[in-house]
């Protein structure tokens, strides 16, 4: 875990060390101490507290995060997965996050923008489907990096949630942003990832009991596929909320009442939100 001095943040803020150590003794920034005396503060609460105040951040070298350097304000995320520009889109990400957008923000907003213009390119160059591969592995990376550095909301004994892609759906991203998603809410989060049978599913829930599951289907199933699907959802027991969301969610037709089609990644947040306050799925 990288810990940063007072005097390390204070520069990456622009702000006296002074103004810094006051900051910590008066409880707004959380820090260790060394064996003699001094603060140490952990780079994950260091995130919190500039999302937190919309602190600019002044010296984004010292963060070890050089990405906050170049990441361009005004570009849409869209330019920097056409382009292949892996540090330019771990760049616009992490600065968006650290100006306080949510993950379910950045799903729903910028990431959803930049993978529906690469999928447009399928249809009108016929180097779309490179050039759709090779952004949608940058954003997969750039989303990785965040996921590493956002801190962890959920302690030990906050409600289980997990999920995945079904068989036969390879996408990757939208399960790995549900997990983040919920874990910001407050959620412990286990995502199965992509191309995973019932079967698999099953032995998930059996291990960990989870509060949640989640079903994120991307791609066209097969008819037998989407069938078995349904089949395994509706024996889940009632104790468990459910939500599948997705482009080709549809294809699982009628689905048991209880069942939640989720459409954004905000709604799921909410959910999540509520399950780790403690509530009930209405």
């Amino acid at each position: 875990m990288r810990l940063l001095s007072t005097r390390d943040l204070a520069e990456v803020l622009g702000v006296s060390e002074s103004s810094l150590k006051r900051w910590v003794d008066a409880g707004r920034i959380s820090a260790s101490r060394t064996e003699g005396g001094h603060r140490r503060i952990a780079l994950g609460e260091a995130m919190r507290f500039i999302r937190e105040t919309r602190a600019p951040v002044v010296r984004p070298e010292l963060l070890d995060l050089p990405e906050l350097a170049v990441a361009a304000k005004a570009e849409r995320l869209t330019g920097h997965l056409l382009a292949g520009d892996s540090v330019g889109a771990r760049g616009f990400l992490l600065a968006r996050y650290l100006g306080g957008a949510t993950i379910a923000e950045l799903a729903d907003g910028p990431i959803r923008e930049a993978m529906h213009a690469l999928g447009e390119l399928w249809h009108h160059q016929d180097s779309g489907i490179f050039v759709e591969h090779r952004g949608t592995d940058v954003c997969l990376e750039a989303v990785a990096h965040l996921r590493g550095l956002a801190p962890v909301h959920a302690g030990a004994r906050a409600p289980l949630a997990l999920g995945g892609a079904p068989a036969g759906d390879p996408y990757l991203l939208p399960s790995q942003l549900a997990a983040m998603t919920l874990a910001e809410a407050g959620l412990r989060a286990i995502n199965l990832g992509s191309d995973t049978p019932p079967s698999a599913f099953a032995a998930a829930v059996a291990e960990h009991a989870p509060r949640l599951v989640w079903i994120s289907v991307t791609a066209a199933l097969a008819s037998a596929r989407a069938r078995s699907l349904v089949r395994w959802i509706d024996s889940l027991p009632a104790s468990i909320s459910v939500v599948v969301g997705g482009q080709q969610a549809s294809q699982l037709g009628k689905l048991p009442p209880r069942v939640r089609r989720g459409t954004t990644m905000t709604e799921l947040a909410e959910l999540g939100a509520t399950l780790a306050r403690g509530g009930r799925a209405s």
